[in-house]
Order: C-alpha cells, then structure tokens, then sequence
C-alpha cells in the first residue's frame, strides 16, 4: 500500500532559516550517491514514507532533515540548524530528545502530520560500521495507542471511504455491485473496535458527523496550481463537505482494491479468507475494509493491532439524524463553544468509568429503533433506580476501575506494561463488589454479574503471583517480579544488593590502607565505579600500589583499582543478566495472559454497560424523569415535558413545563379527523419567548427515550421514530459559495425528500432568508406537502401569521402560541414571556420589544414603533394579506398581482 504525498509538505517553504542557510531542502530532490552514509540512510528510508515526517534516532536524540526539519521547527518551534551533507553541501536539521518525544510527537499529530518513528536496531558500540535503523511505528491522527494522547473519554477513530464503483455488466466476479453506495470502515486501534456498512452520500455525511473520524483514508488524484506554481500535493477523491471538515490522508487505488483489500484483511485479522465476514455481498464496504486493513498494516510494520472480526451494521436499527439535527441539538458539544458543557452529553454524564463515557457518547449520538433493545436498558436504568443500595455500591466501586477496555486490547496485542498489570488487577478485584451489588437485578444488562467467569480470580491470581506491587513503568528498570517469582532472578538480585555491601567494606579497607579517612568509593553512570581522593591528599600521599588515575578535577583525584575494575565488571553482568532475564520473563508472561484478552474485553463491555445505566438512573433520581412508554405507533405524548440541559441552568422549578400531541400519517383531504391530536403544530409568538426550546425539547426527549433513558416529564408516550430531522437557524457556506437563504432550502429539500410518517421533524422560520411574500409561498407549500404527501410528526415555528390560516383548510394542522403577557405602563407598552405553549395564535411578533430588550438605542426603538404604527393602519402593511385566503387554503392568489411599494412615512 502506498499512501500518497499530502499537504503538509507543501509548507516546507516556510520553515525559519537556519543560522547557515542549507543547499539542500527537499529529500526528493537529492541525488542519494552524493549524501554521506548516514544520509544516504535517512533518505533510503525516508523515500519509503512520502508525506510522513521521518523521526530519526541518533543516540539520545531523534533527528529531522530536509523539508521534515523545516517542518518540525516550525511545527514545534525548535531550533533548526543545519548539518554537513558532503557534497550535499549543509542540510536542514531539526532534533527533540527521545525522552520528551512523546510531547512533541503528539503537537505533530494534533496538527495533522504523520509521523514515522526511526529507531536503531542494534547496539551501536557493537555495530560494525553504521549502525542500522528501521521504522518501527508510523504515527497518525487516526492510528495512535499511546495513552498520554488519547482522549480518555471519545474514541479516536480511522475511517475509510469507499467511492461508489459500478462492475462491468459482463464481470464474471462473485461481488454484487451496490451502485450509488459508498462504503465506510472505520476502526478504533486502542479499543479493538471495526465496523463498516454501506450507506448513501447523504447518509455518509451524517455517519461521520456522528463518528468525528480523527483521520479519514481514500483515493486520491493529484492538484496542481492554475498557474503551474507551487509544490503539486494529493487530496483525496471525496466532496469538498468532507475534505474541508475532517483530516484526509490519500492512498493509491490499489489499497482499495478488492483483491488487495481481502488478502490485508486476512493477514490483519489472521484469517484464511473473509467469508465469514458477510462482506462478499457488500463489496463497497469490503474495499473501505481492505483499505483500513492495508494501512494499518503500514503503520504498524511490526505489531498489527488486534481485532476479534469485523462488525457489519446497517442504520435500519438506529435513528437517522441528519447533520443539522445534530448541530441544532447539540447532543454533544454547544455550536456556541463546540465543549460538552451545555450539551445534552453534559447532564447525562454521570459515568465512573473511561470506558462507559465512551459507550454514553454512542448511545447518545446513535437512538436505536428497535424496540426490544430499548426496552432492555430502560429495564437496567428502572432497576438502578428503585434500588439506591445497589447504586451507591456501583457509584464507590467503579471509579476504582481503569480503563479495562483498552487494557483489554493492551493484552491481545501483547504490549501491556508491568504498570498497565496491576492497574488490571485492582480493577478485576472490584468486580465482585459489582457483583454483590448487582445480586437483587434481573434485567438483561444487570445478570451477567451475578456470575463472575472463574477466570477472572484466575487472572488476579497469576498476576498478583508475578507481579511487584509497585513496578517500573518501562522494562528497562528492572524490579518487575516478586521475590520468589524465579529462582535466577533472586540469585541476580541476591548479588546486586550484596554489592551495595562490598563497596562499604572496600572504602572502610581503603581508608586504613591509606590513612585517608574521607577517602570514599562510589560510583556514576559515565566512569562506573572509583575511589575519589581531594587533591591535596593526592599529592601528600605515596599512591598505594595498585592505584591507577582515572580522572582529574579541579578538588579532587579518582583512582581505580584491579579489585575495584572486577567488581564492576561483576556488577555490569549482574545487571545486564537481570535485565535481560526479566525482559524474557516478562515477554513469557505477556503470552500467558494473552486466552483471558477476549474474556476481558466481554467484561469491559459489560461494565461500561453497567456505568452507563447507573448513570442514567442517577440522573433519572436527580432531575425526577420518568420511564417513557414506547410503542410502533405515530404518536407523541407528552405531559409536562422539560428541556433536560435548559432546566438544569434556571433556579429549581423555575423552568415551565409544556405539553406536547402529535400523531402521524397523511390527512386524507377534507377528512373531518379530529384536532385532538394533529400532526403538526403551527408555533407562533417573539422571539426569546421559547419557541426553539420547546421545538428542541420535544426532539430531545424523544432521543433520549430511544437511547434508553428516563426522559423530563411527568408523562411520556412515543411512537417510535426512524429520523430526526431540523432546520433551526441558518448561516452562510462560504467555502462553496452558497448563501443563507440556499442552505435553509437545501436542508428543507433534504428534509422532504428524507422524511417519512415515523419522522420528526423541526422546522424553524422556513422561508425567512427571502421576501416576504416568496417566503410565506415557500412555508406554505412546505407545510403542505408534509401534511399531504409525508405525514410526518411536524414542529413549525414562524412569524408568518398568515399561515395560521391553514388550521381551517387542514385538520391535521394545530395553532399554537407561546405566551405573552402585556402590561401598559407610563412609559409605554411593557411584556413578559410566559414560556407556555397554549392554542391560539400570536396576535403581534413584538420584534420592536425585543429589540428594545437587547439594548438598541432609545432613538432607533421609538422611530421603529412609529414605522411599525403606520405600517398596521395601512392596508398595504405586510400582514394584510390573510384577505387573499382562497377556499383551496391558499394564502396567495394563484397569479399575484404587483404588490405596491410600502411607505416608510
């Protein structure tokens, strides 16, 4: 698989120059027979890697050349200075020690560079000639494992997309073709996760607005300037929508390669073939797979991580969301700030675990559709919260718990640290605490844990044998195992610390030999072992027989001795043996654990599970939710339903409750259906008096009854719905050109296109961004076609009061207004927003009001109260037009006349 130059390079030019300006800046452009060894090294490797910045190990440091020192220097505002080249003349050079590589590498990352770590290979004091080198892990957005860069709490995804590709009419190939649908893979290496599914463009933007892949993988073809300047970079073949908003890496056509893509996935997953899969039958999603197999397998040359299979998923089972929806309701992260806090996830979020805040976020971000598995957790969330013993207990034994998820993985992949042990350990010993406290829980998520697997108390166990109750983080520390563990191991240990004895009685024999008696034997990491004498004393002195000069200091004299150089050399092969048998031992035990990975990674599962439905129940006891009833109808019931993040920011019980009926199913014309329960509500009244968060209520409520959870209402009763559609606010696209009033439209058709009567869907102000006699044409016929042709559950808010017209000539449409309360005053006309949704229509929009609220000043205020005085006592005013109603409902005449100019006096 080759993975294409991309844009960061293109920057190279821009990198601060070097205290001696270099000859050389791209590598691509060396003639390598020119380089010196060590560079010519560097860029034989470096050719394998275009667009990666190539870290390469000198020693204790890690150094960049060419274009990537450029890079690095600016990336991480270092020095960059510049190197001997030979007949190269100097080149760029950039360098970071390796003991902080892990901080720099992760600002690399976070500004969408990869980044290949370049070790030595062997020791270089035993290396004849230069010392060799190898690329041992390539870094990128979407690949890393590292913890001190992970979001403890979200995934960090990889994504594949597979472009829609027809088969030759005469293939003779066993794939069927889905033409029109792309394929999507996508994977999180730290938690063992890999899905795809096949779905269409619309429904690809919502996945990865869902997803927020880190990194996203595809085709690409080559850009170049207009005007042939410039460094010619790859993008990938995907709509602008996409490349614009996430991080895009191109790859060749053959990585997504249906031949190429299967022999990665067998080699990643260690399989002889992916029938078993199901993926023959989706060949758009068997590329995308393919694709993430290959490149995993580039970035991970020695160590592929581990995957138990791939998980093929349709969105048959989960409600669509569509992009706006998400944004609009904000279920994670405010459009305001883009944080948590004031998101949906904010007041739902009471987990313990790392893993059960990730598993929230899914359930969040993705409501299911079937009813029984809905019904499963609202089980466990009931359970939890009728039972407050059992809650506390969970709530003081899951923090105790890492993060068994990625330990899990840690341990299939074989690259679980002695630290990462014991962490395991101490959370597998909370599980039987869970397990007690879980003993009077029957519902399905709960039962698991009122029997433990044996092999758990067989894993704490073997681990609690081995392992040193307070162990190294790395493996070159030593002091991993117990004493006791192995036999050789005691005896290497035995003989370091009987050492530590021997040096003491040493400098006590010297000091009598010599008469010196601050004359001491110790030892350092650069000259080992010695005996130190002040000069003074050197110099008065007959050096004992023996005594051998090793170093000269300003105040003092070191010597060795024969005895002191053989038990160095005793010590170093003490400690070299140790070393190395406790990396060997510990290699070993790393096998060992490797049958209990898949047994921990169900565990994980379930305790995430676990947390998050205690989560729900402790939200669900706080705020007073109550269960919903859900049923296949097209009904919404809600009594007294709340807005679950807008009350928890007003003083308790200060935030007013509002009902809310609809039903769906297309109105049969002139039917005398009942306006008990219409099917859509027309939503009147000023603005900041409510409208939206009512709108986004009623939708929130509904996704957190689908999600599983308790919902703020003192009643709830939800046919279940398939999609969740909004068009609530607007703003310009500018990066393609298209205007507020084009987005607003654009949504609006995707809406009616998309929706069917198991819908939801929010509409807010339709029409607004034109004039307004376009825009009351517009909402109309909006309004009627979903009360027509989709017969969706409907919210429409707008101050188009004409439209309240409709409820005549519609039965399935409601009016209703949100409160407002008047008050004449001296200084004029005062209101106050009641925030209640009641029948009836808003007589007056009050936007002057508002304006006044806001803070215009006085003189704009009282001149737009005279404007608007006028303008309600011409018969030309803009609310006029009610007088063109027609017995077909239609608010305007079917061939307007010319509509005469409004007087501004």
């Amino acid at each position: 698989m080759s993975v294409l130059q991309s844009s960061p390079s293109a920057v190279v030019t821009e990198g601060a120059a070097p205290a001696e300006t270099p000859s050389v800046l791209l590598s691509s452009a060396v003639n390598v027979e020119h380089a010196t060894p060590m560079l010519r090294q560097f860029l034989e490797i470096k050719a394998q890697y275009p667009g990666v910045v190539l870290l390469y190990q000198m020693g204790e440091f890690y150094e960049t050349f060419f274009e990537d020192a450029l890079i690095t220097a600016r990336a991480l505002e270092i020095t960059l200075t510049a190197r001997d080249g030979g007949k190269l003349g100097k080149v760029p050079m950039a360098g970071i020690p390796i003991h902080k590589a892990d901080s720099y590498v992760g600002r690399l990352l976070a500004k969408n560079f990869r980044v290949a770590l370049c070790q030595q290979t062997e020791d270089p004091a035993q290396a004849k000639g230069l010392v060799k080198r190898a690329v041992t892990r390539v870094l990128s957005p979407g690949t890393i494992t590292d913890e001190t860069l992970l979001n403890a709490n979200s995934h960090t995804y990889l994504a594949a997309v597979s472009i829609p590709k027809a088969l030759k009419s005469n293939s003779t190939s066993p794939y069927k073709a889905a033409l029109g649908l792309y394929g999507l893979a996508y994977c999180d290496v730290s938690t063992g996760t890999f899905c795809t599914t096949q779905l269409t463009e619309t429904q690809l933007l919502s996945e990865l607005d869902r997803l927020q892949p880190a990194e996203i993988i595809a085709t690409g073809r080559k850009q170049t300037f207009p005007n042939g300047e410039g460094i010619p970079e790859w993008v990938v073949s995907l709509p602008q929508s996409i490349r614009s908003a996430y991080r895009c890496t191109p790859v060749d056509d053959d990585t997504f390669d249906l031949i190429v893509g299967q022999r990665a996935i067998n080699t990643l997953l260690q399989t002889t073939t992916v029938a078993g899969t199901g993926l023959l039958e989706s060949p758009e999603a068997l590329r995308a797979c393919g694709a993430i197999a290959g490149y995993l397998l580039t970035m991970f040359p020695d160590q592929p991580p581990t995957f138990e299979g791939i998980h093929s998923y349709t969105l048959d089972d989960k409600v669509v969301l569509n992009v706006a929806a998400r944004r609009h309701l904000e279920l994670l992260h405010t459009v305001k700030t883009g944080q948590a806090d004031g998101a949906l996830i904010s007041v739902l979020d009471k987990t313990h675990t790392r893993m059960g805040a990730r598993l929230l976020r899914d359930w969040v971000s993705q409501p299911l559709t079937n009813r029984g598995a809905i019904e499963q957790r609202l089980d466990g969330v009931e359970e939890l919260a009728h039972h407050a013993e059992a809650r506390v207990a969970l709530i003081e034994s899951l923090p105790r718990i890492y993060d068994l998820e990625r330990l899990a993985i840690k341990v299939s992949h074989g690259s679980v640290f002695p630290r990462d042990l014991i962490a395991l350990k101490q959370s597998l010993q909370q599980l039987p605490g869970l397990s007690n406290a879980l003993k009077s829980c029957h519902s399905a998520h709960l039962l698991p844990f009122h029997q433990l697997p044996t092999a758990v108390f067989q894993l704490v166990a073997l681990i609690d044998a081995a392992m040193a109750d307070a162990p190294p983080q790395t493996l070159q520390e030593g002091g991993i195992f117990k004493t006791g563990y192995q036999s050789e191991l005691d005896t290497l240990r035995e003989t370091l610390v009987t050492c530590d004895g021997w040096l003491a009685d040493y400098q006590e024999q010297e000091r009598e030999r010599t008469g010196v008696k601050t004359l001491k034997v110790t030892a350092n990491h650069a000259f080992g072992y010695f005996i130190e004498i002040t000069r003074a004393q050197a110099a008065a002195m007959n050096l004992p027989d023996g005594y051998h000069r090793k170093q000269t200091l300003t105040n003092a004299e070191r010597f060795t001795t024969p005895e002191l150089k053989a038990q160095e050399s005793k010590v170093q092969d003490a400690q070299g043996r140790l070393f190395q048998l406790e990396y060997e031992l510990f290699t070993a035990f790393r096998q060992e654990l490797l049958p209990y990975a898949s047994m921990l990674l169900t565990l994980a599962h379930q305790v995430a599970t676990v947390d998050v439905l205690q989560s729900l129940a402790t939200v669900a006891v706080t705020h007073d939710y109550v269960r919903p009833l859900l049923d296949d109808s097209a009904e919404l019931q809600l009594v007294e339903g709340r807005h679950p993040v807008v009350e928890t920011m007003v003083s308790m019980g200060s935030f007013v409750a509002n009902d809310c009926a609809l039903t769906g199913g297309v109105a049969e014309e002139n039917s005398q259906r009942s306006r008990d329960i219409p099917q859509l509500l027309l939503i009147t009244g000023p603005n900041m008096a409510g409208k939206s968060t009512y709108m986004r209520q009623v939708a929130l409520i509904v996704l957190m009854a689908q999600m599983g959870s308790f919902v703020p209402a003192r009643y709830a009763r939800i046919g279940l719905v398939d999609k969740v559609f909004t068009r609530i606010g607007a703003m310009d696209d500018l990066a393609s050109g298209q205007s507020t009033f084009m987005v607003e439209m654009q949504e609006t058709a995707q809406i009616l296109h998309g929706a069917t009567q198991k819908s939801l869907v929010l509409l807010d102000e339709v029409g607004r961004g034109t004039s307004t006699f376009d825009g009351v044409a517009i909402a109309q016929s909006v309004i009627e076609h979903l009360v027509t042709k989709t017969g969706c559950r409907t919210l429409f808010a707008t101050h188009y009061h004409e439209l309240n017209a409709l409820e005549a000539a519609h039965p399935s449409i409601c009016n209703v207004r949100v409160g407002v309360a008047e008050t004449v005053t001296s200084a004029g006309l005062e209101i106050s927003f009641l925030h209640k949704v009641e029948l009836g229509t808003a007589q007056r929009s009050y936007g002057v009001h508002v304006a006044k609220m806001a803070g215009l000043p006085a003189s704009v205020v009282q001149r737009a109260n005279r404007l608007l005085g006028g303008f309600e006592k011409s018969t030309q005013g803009p609310h006029s037009n009610e007088k063109t109603l027609r017995r077909n409902g239609s608010l305007l005449p079917e061939t307007p006349e010319p509509l005469p100019q409004l007087s501004l006096f």
